[in-house]
């Protein structure tokens, strides 16, 4: 238990190190948009992605469905708490199946924070820090049943965003820091670590920002 509690920590770290607002604005160039200028302060946000894939062959076929591959990548409802950083929850989804038959399921759901800083008009570099509570369902090895398990996600990752207008903008994770257990039944814990740049850590998404406030001419970006 001491040692997960040592890698909760560290991922942590290294996690508010990567992306805090300030190390962004010194190394890369950035800007972040001051509290008495015009932007997305008290917007929400919605985001994510969905993936289906089907392979039919001579004999069998197989298919996955889900946010993407292994609960990849989460849909999201976030609030802008000001404006260059947002708060927000995460669920996710996975499934696999042969011949029409669940072979795995699993979800998670949970909380995030991502800070952001401009790079010109168009472009945006956000870092992505979530705390996620993971279950599913997978079959079993030895017999026709299901093993439930449960656990825990913790991941860290940038993300280059690039704005369309009215709202709508598209997004792009290109590297990720990331911690998975999960806990079968009468078992011990088994540990997922993931981290590097492109191949399985890169992802994209599509989100949409909503303005419930008063309109504004010079929100709309």
């Amino acid at each position: 238990m001491k040692k997960n509690y040592k890698d909760i920590f560290m991922l942590v770290i290294v996690g508010v190190s990567l992306f805090s607002g300030s190390l962004h604005a010194q190394f890369l160039g950035g800007s972040r948009v001051k509290d008495d200028e015009s932007g997305p302060k008290g917007r929400f946000l919605l985001y994510g992605s969905f993936n289906y894939s089907k392979t039919n062959t001579p004999s069998s076929s197989s298919s996955s469905l889900g946010t993407n591959g292994n609960a990849g990548i989460p849909i999201g409802l976030g609030y802008f708490i000001n404006n260059n950083d947002l708060i927000g929850i995460n669920y996710a989804f996975a499934r696999n199946a042969i011949d029409e038959q669940t072979t795995y399921k699993q979800n998670e759901t949970g909380i995030w924070y991502s800070p952001s800083v401009n790079l010109g008009k168009h472009f945006v570099l956000a870092g992505q820090i979530e705390a996620h509570y993971v279950w599913g369902q997978k079959l079993s090895s030895v017999s026709a049943n299901e093993d439930h398990f449960n656990g825990y996600r913790l991941r860290a990752y940038p993300l280059i965003i690039v704005l369309l207008g009215g709202g709508w903008a598209l997004s792009f994770k290109f590297a990720e820091l990331s911690m998975l257990q999960t806990k079968l039944r009468n078992e011990g814990w088994t540990k997922n670590y993931v981290g590097g740049m492109g191949g399985a850590t890169f992802g994209g998404g599509v989100s949409k920002s909503f303005d419930f406030r008063k309109k504004n001419k010079n929100n709309d970006h």
